[in-house]
């Protein structure tokens, strides 16, 4: 079954090349149209089914895209917002959009947006291919709840107790000599029982990276990247951070790395 999909952007060049990317990587995509204005959103929306997937830039050639969503129902619609602003996050999430894409737009943002959504569709027994099935609102909500699934806190042993620790404490995570280390911000170690692919796992990705086999580096805790030999990035902490060896890179994960830090 093709997956409908529909393309709302003012700038010709920039949906053709958004056309081209998701053709490229989902061949069993389906482009409906390809529209400019709000007028025109709310007309095509108002006379022909509705697709399962809309790509929406908030910025049209007569307004706020937001203004589409006074004039349709949007409830049963998955809405990836694109832009070159991060300004209109909130009322993106209000409108339980699938994913807020910052210009210009990435095949790795695309194929996130794939996978979290063939992967939440899974989850509630669904399948992306029967788009007609999906009811994307609740989709959105299920998105969201997997994020708010993320840890919260670590409770770290402490002499005779115990003590928590926010997740938004913690710097980075490292292992050195077999044992796996959280150290915050005000560079306090805590040994915790986990290894890093376990914490993988547990935290926020837009917020936590695996650099490589010794070190998850809190985004917060990242002052800059540096060009190394071989393609290689060397990670530079924040001031006041201390790590007991360079934080290295590889160069099959430096593309990687970048891209995340350039969202």
């Amino acid at each position: 079954m093709n997956y409908k999909t529909l393309i709302v952007e003012d700038e010709p060049l920039l949906s053709q090349a958004l056309r081209k990317q998701i053709e490229n990587l989902r061949p069993d995509i389906t482009i409906d149209d390809e529209l400019r204005t709000v007028e025109d959103t709310v007309k095509w929306l108002k006379n022909n089914p509705e697709p399962a997937l809309i790509f929406m830039d908030i910025q049209l050639a007569d307004g706020i895209c937001f203004s589409i969503f006074d004039q349709v129902d949007a409830s049963n619609k998955g809405i990836v917002f694109t832009t070159a602003y991060n300004e209109y996050a909130i009322e993106a999430f209000d409108i339980n959009s699938v994913a807020y894409l910052l210009k210009p737009i990435k095949t790795e943002d695309l194929k996130r947006v794939f996978a979290k959504l063939e992967k939440t569709s899974m989850a509630i027994g669904h399948h992306i291919a029967a788009a007609k099935t999906i009811d994307y609102s609740r989709l959105a909500e299920e998105v969201t709840r997997h994020q708010n699934k993320f840890r919260k806190r670590f409770l770290v042993p402490k002499a005779d107790s115990y003590k928590q620790i926010p997740v938004e404490d913690i710097a980075f995570f490292m292992v050195e000599e077999k044992v796996t280390l959280a150290v915050t911000f005000k560079n306090r170690q805590h040994i915790i029982d986990w290894t890093l692919s376990d914490l993988e796992e547990e935290l926020n990705p837009d917020v936590f990276m695996r650099m490589n086999r010794q070190f998850i580096i809190n985004l917060n805790a990242i002052d800059r990247v540096e060009n190394y030999f071989n393609s290689k990035l060397i990670v530079k902490l924040i001031p006041g951070l201390d790590t007991p060896e360079r934080i290295v890179v590889s160069r099959d994960k430096a593309s990687t790395v970048k891209n995340w830090l350039d969202r």
